[in-house]
């Protein structure tokens, strides 16, 4: 009688443990926009080493904002202009807003298309958003060619 009820009891605390395991990172929407609006901004930037394309994401950060690219990165500074970035993006790239838990544009993000990008916010932690960005050296393959 008293083991079931102790094996309820750890599977309750353990349910609970790793529930807030899992809260400790909250995912967050990002939404594909246009383009970066004009501005300046403080610019991070992952470089890509595929041919054609200078980098794999670009990270517009508002002033107030802490945003994270979670991706080996190089800071560019503050004052930057998003259309210093676009020639330098492979064709057909996207844009996102990046919004903070209040709804506040944080940052914008740009990626190639196929890429993928996940928000996640750090509660309790300094740091601020983190942004993931996943699948940026996928590219197109040319069509297979046929035997002899």
């Amino acid at each position: 009688m008293l083991r079931p009820r102790l094996t309820l009891l750890l599977s309750i605390a353990g349910g609970l443990f790793w529930g807030m395991g899992c809260a400790s990172y909250a995912p967050l929407p990002s939404e594909r926009v246009a383009r970066v609006p004009a501005g300046h901004y403080q610019v991070t930037i992952s470089e890509s080493h595929a041919a054609g394309q200078r980098y794999n994401a670009v990270l517009f950060g508002t002033e107030t904002a802490t945003v994270i690219l979670d991706a080996p990165t190089v800071e560019r500074g503050p004052g930057a202009n998003p259309e210093d970035y676009e020639a330098a993006m492979r064709s057909g790239f996207v844009v996102y807003e990046i919004r903070g838990i209040a709804g506040t544009v944080q940052a914008y993000l740009m990626v190639p298309p196929h890429a993928r990008v996940r928000v996640w916010d750090q509660p309790g932690k300094r740091g601020g958003l983190v942004v993931t960005v996943s699948d940026v050296s996928i590219v197109p393959e040319s069509g297979g060619g046929g035997g002899m």
